[in-house]
């Protein structure tokens, strides 16, 4: 597959294809999403780092004016608990919402953020998807 096709299919991917996170959130009461997990994905943080790499550009694309802080820790130990959350904060700079992402998988991450939050779907008119390339 040539770069040119790669970098379709990835735009494509946030734009078009990841439909469940085709969302835009309430403007006037989302100023950012702030999530914490670690590098590695044991201790339940799996979900968490599939979240950020599938849905979060989706979620991004079609809310632009929204911040999304994410934190990263490193944290080698088996043994030491480290936070694994999504937060919403509101305009105000107060967290409005909370999830706890601990031992979920990446699509109830979502829909967990979905019923906490105020949004609407992307109208199917207004999804962009990038043309192919021919060779």
């Amino acid at each position: 597959m040539s770069k040119v096709a790669r970098q379709l299919k990835f735009l494509n991917k946030i734009s078009s294809t990841t439909t469940d996170a085709q969302v835009i959130l309430s403007p006037g009461k989302y100023q950012r999403l702030s999530l914490t997990f670690q590098t590695k994905n044991h201790n339940g943080h799996m979900g968490a780092r599939k979240f950020w790499k599938d849905y979060l550009p989706t979620i991004q694309f079609y809310n632009p004016q929204l911040r999304i802080d994410v934190t990263r820790i490193k944290n080698e130990s088996k043994t030491v608990s480290v936070p694994c959350t999504l937060q919403a904060i509101g305009t105000d700079g107060k967290v409005v919402e909370e999830i706890d992402m601990s031992n979920k998988h990446a699509p109830e991450i979502l829909q967990s953020l979905l019923q906490k939050l105020d949004h609407e779907r992307v109208p199917e008119s207004q999804i962009i998807s990038v043309g192919t390339q021919s060779a």
